[in-house]
């Protein structure tokens, strides 16, 4: 688009300003007649309507008085008067029973107007429409529609008549820019002939005529000026060069060497610089040969015949005997036969750029050396290679004739490593500019690394930074070599214990494995571990660990492999061959010597270990398999009362599998209905009335019942206990609803809360939930809590009770006497009640340790001003005793099993009732 543009736009100046004044005329001129034809149209369009509005006017008078009489002769007279000069094409009268009476105006003889104009009238028109009524009563519509055709032409003859007006001006307006423009501005193509005037040297100010523009004449007036001024520039520019050559002549001789030569080379006129420069006197150099002037450091280049330019480098020694280098370049100098007259030579001195160049060489050869080191220092591991390789870098950086490196130790130096090898040194000056050295470190030991150059050879003190970085890369290279040595061995050893780890123990079980020998496997894990970091800190753990895994290093036959799998779990592989009888005796050898106590920070701990041992290739013929079933027997062992040895049996495997089993039917039991829960009663045992009952958890999974002791710690360990646990709250908040509908007496309902629940930091907000959409007090609803759960973070669990508290709920500790049995938090937390353990109430009466414990817990609650709940009575005698030591509930099958909903409220839906046994 821009390029058809720039080919459309005139080349003159005068064409363009002509194409501008064209195209902003008829711009103009559009905008104008578009204005003018839009006021002219709407305003012939209002009258038109006015007119149209007048003539239905008079003409409604007249038909109505023709209407009311019948007289429709009268009425169509008056409609074609109405037609007459009027803007009407036809007028009609319509009766109210749809009898018209029409009259067409006749037709014009005119031409035909546009179509867009006509369509533009009728859109604007309306026709005109009078309801015809005399006295309140309608006879009629009279109906006027518009000729748009009429209307329309003389719209048409107004729109040509001002276009052909307006064309005329604009075709005149144009003519006269026309011949304007190119008079005024034909002034300016006197100036192309001042080129010619300036060549031949005549130019000179012109007259003009009268009629040139002020501007075009005032730029007439500054070219010539600036002709005159470009003139006399000239002039003095040529003699400011004449000048300048004769300096530049003078500063020649004072910065260069210069002399003259004759056609056949000899010398015939030189400059003071170059006989100062070229050692000889002036009357020595007079008819020498250039080329017998100083050494040629290259080749020269010459030309055909001698014609062309010559350069090269030479080497001078002046009159004090210091070598310098020049730079020569001999010039030809022709004559008009375009042949040789003489030659001139100039000779610049370049001794300070050549001694850079030198040094430039030397330090990328230095720098080359340090790079090439530093590669081989980070794939060479070797350490007498590296050695070797530092001594060459230093000799070749520096171009030195020997270089060693030296290590210091209490009994002197000793020589490392020297370059070249086997090479003699010589005795070193007694200015000692041709030895240099630098002192070092790796690791612990401190060394030198010197070298010795030639006989005129002294080293500065960038030799001395090019050994400093060589002899750094060396430092780093053996320091990352050490580190990747010790890298390698924590790899495959425990950083604590100094054992292999798990990696090696891996490596190692399998190699022997490979062997086919039979290999006795021990799995230690150590008992209680926990409890030291808990209570004495990770810095005593750690003091355990180390005197553990020497322990066990000392009680291992000696050829036994002993590693650190992680934690407080160690494993040892027997020797190969190892029968049974002795790899069960080593077990019982690690379990005393870790059972013995642990002195940490002054105080003996006590620990022991649990040893799982499994035989290869009768339990397991590759590593995982062999170390799993050790592990199996040695979770069998913690399962047998812990710091024993248990050696693996085939059996486990199944206890193994019945908890795989368990923990895949548990994934699904809750989405499938599979869980229920049962109702124990309890009775009080002064009044023998129900006290409440206690929701119980029951599984009946694919293969039939699962009794809660052996699924529930899967649910805890699983996570399942979560929302298992919250399903338990909701179901007893909707039972407990359930009863107080149906008529049951409003008694507490105990739900049992696991360890993983009452960490949740939405327990107490769940619970309320639950509660309040059951529609129940949350004094309905009791919860008993395990003495380990609370004493896990006691602060934790003082906010969470006391909230529980808070909304009225029950509070009790389940299986009091079995756990931490701490006293304090009986006074610190807000309790309601403490439940004695089936295992203290089993025996009563008649075991005096249980009744002992059982006195006991009753005071002690009763002094703190807390209720005792007895669980698991089953016979009169229990009773009686409890009772006879002021118990306050019991629990059990002597007063009810855990039952159905269904059936605790056909038992207990009435009133409270007396116990089935009484004392």
């Amino acid at each position: 688009m821009a390029a058809a543009l720039r080919r459309l736009t005139p080349r003159t100046l005068w064409g363009r300003m002509f194409a501008l004044y064209s195209v902003t005329l008829l711009c103009f001129l559009v905008l104008s007649l578009c204005t003018y034809y839009r006021v002219q149209f709407v305003r012939e369009i209002e009258e038109v309507q006015d007119m149209g509005t007048m003539v239905a006017e008079v003409a409604s008078q007249a038909v109505e008085d023709g209407v009311v009489v019948g007289d429709y002769d009268t009425v169509q007279r008056t409609l074609a008067k109405a037609l007459h000069s009027s803007p009407f094409r036809s007028a009609a009268f319509i009766d109210v029973g749809g009898h018209a009476l029409r009259i067409s105006a006749q037709p014009r003889e005119s031409a035909r107007p546009p179509g867009f104009i006509v369509a533009m009238v009728s859109d604007q028109l309306f026709d005109v429409n009078r309801p015809i009524s005399v006295g309140g009563r309608d006879y009629g519509v009279m109906r006027l529609s518009f000729d748009e055709a009429a209307i329309a032409e003389r719209l048409w003859l107004l729109m040509r008549d001002t276009l052909w007006l307006a064309t005329a001006c604009v075709l005149l307006s144009l003519f006269a820019m026309h011949r304007l423009l190119r008079r005024w501005l034909g002034q300016l193509t006197r100036l192309q002939r001042y080129e010619a005037d300036l060549s031949a040297g005549v130019a000179a100010a012109t007259p003009r005529g009268g009629d040139t523009p002020l501007e075009i004449e005032q730029a007439m007036r500054a070219v010539d000026r600036i002709t005159h001024s470009i003139r006399s520039s000239l002039d003095q520019r040529i003699d400011t060069l004449i000048d300048s050559l004769i300096q530049h002549k003078s500063a020649l001789d004072e910065a260069c060497s210069v002399c003259e030569l004759d056609p056949a080379g000899r010398i015939v006129a030189a400059n003071d610089r170059y006989v100062t420069a070229s050692g000889h006197s002036r009357e020595e150099l007079l008819h020498m040969p250039i080329d017998q002037i100083g050494e040629l450091l290259e080749p020269r280049r010459h030309g055909r015949h001698g014609a062309s330019t010559l350069t090269c480098e030479v080497r001078l020694v002046d009159h004090s005997g210091r070598p310098r280098w020049h730079r020569r370049t001999v010039v030809p100098i022709f004559d008009a036969a375009k042949n040789v007259e003489k030659y001139i030579c100039i000779e610049i001195d370049i001794t300070d750029r050549r001694r850079s160049e030198q040094l430039a060489l030397a330090h990328a050869r230095k720098h080359e050396q340090a790079a090439a080191f530093a590669r081989c220092a980070l794939v060479e591991s070797d350490y007498d290679t590296l050695c070797r390789l530092l001594v060459r870098a230093a000799a070749v950086g520096l171009q030195a004739d020997y270089a060693e490196l030296l290590e210091h130790a209490d009994g002197g130096a000793a020589s490392v490593a020297e370059w070249p090898p086997m090479q003699a040194r010589r005795a070193p000056r007694g200015d000692g500019t041709d030895r240099a050295e630098v002192a070092l470190r790796w690791g612990d030991v401190r060394g030198t690394l010197a070298v010795q150059g030639a006989d005129d050879a002294a080293f500065t003190d960038h030799d001395r930074h090019f050994l400093d970085s060589l002899a750094g890369t060396f430092a780093n290279a053996v320091e990352r070599h050490h580190s990747s040595l010790r890298l390698r061995y924590l790899a495959s050893h425990d950083p604590l214990t100094a054992l292999p780890n798990r990696a090696a123990f891996g490596e190692r079980l399998a190699g022997m494995l490979g062997e086919g020998k039979a290999v006795q496997l021990l799995i230690i894990d150590l008992d209680h571990f926990k409890n030291v970091n808990d209570t004495l800190g990770h810095a005593a753990g750690d003091e355990l660990l180390l005197e553990a895994a020497r322990r066990l290093l000392a009680a291992v036959p000696a050829r036994a492999f002993v590693a650190r799998l992680g934690g407080d779990e160690f494993a040892v592989i027997c020797p190969p061959g190892y029968p049974d009888e002795d790899a069960d005796a080593c077990a019982d050898t690690v379990v005393a010597s870790l059972t013995r106590p642990f002195t940490l920070d002054g105080q003996q701990v006590f620990i022991g270990a649990s040893i799982g041992i499994a035989c290869a290739p009768r339990d397991g013929r590759v590593a995982e398999d062999l170390v799993r079933n050790a592990d199996t027997a040695m979770y069998a062992a913690k399962q047998h009362g812990r710091a024993r040895g248990c050696r693996f049996r085939s059996e486990m495997n199944e206890r193994v599998a019945r908890r795989v089993a368990l923990e895949s039917g548990l994934r699904g039991a809750l989405d499938r209905g599979e869980f229920t829960l049962a109702y124990q009663p309890k009775q009080d045992v002064a009044s023998g009335r129900l006290t409440g009952f206690e929701a119980l958890l029951r599984w009946h999974g694919p293969h039939g019942t699962v009794q809660p002791s052996e699924f529930v710690p899967v649910l805890e360990d699983t996570g399942l206990i979560l929302p298992v646990g919250a399903w338990v709250i909701r179901s007893v908040c909707a039972q407990v609803r359930a009863w107080r509908d149906a008529g049951m007496p409003g008694v507490t309902v105990a739900v049992n809360l696991s360890a993983r629940q009452f960490q949740q930091e939405n327990l107490v907000d769940m619970i309320l939930a639950s509660a309040r959409e059951a529609g129940i007090a949350p004094s309905a609803l009791g919860f008993e809590l395990t003495e380990s759960m609370l004493m896990s973070d006691p602060a934790a669990s003082e906010a969470v009770l006391r909230r529980l508290k808070a909304s009225g709920i029950g509070l009790s500790i389940d299986d009091f006497g079995t756990g931490y049995s701490s006293l304090s938090y009986l006074k610190r937390f807000p309790l309601d009640a403490l439940k004695i353990d089936r295992a203290f109430v089993r025996d009563l009466p008649a075991d005096s340790e249980d009744l002992a414990i059982t006195r006991a817990v009753i005071a002690l609650a009763h002094s703190l001003g807390l209720r005792v709940i007895a669980e698991g009575v089953e016979d009169a005698a229990q009773l009686a005793s409890l009772r006879a030591n002021g118990c306050d509930e019991i629990q059990g099958y002597l007063y009810g099993e855990p039952l159905p909903a269904e059936v605790c409220l056909e038992i207990f839906g009435g009133v409270a009732v007396e116990s089935v046994a009484t004392a």
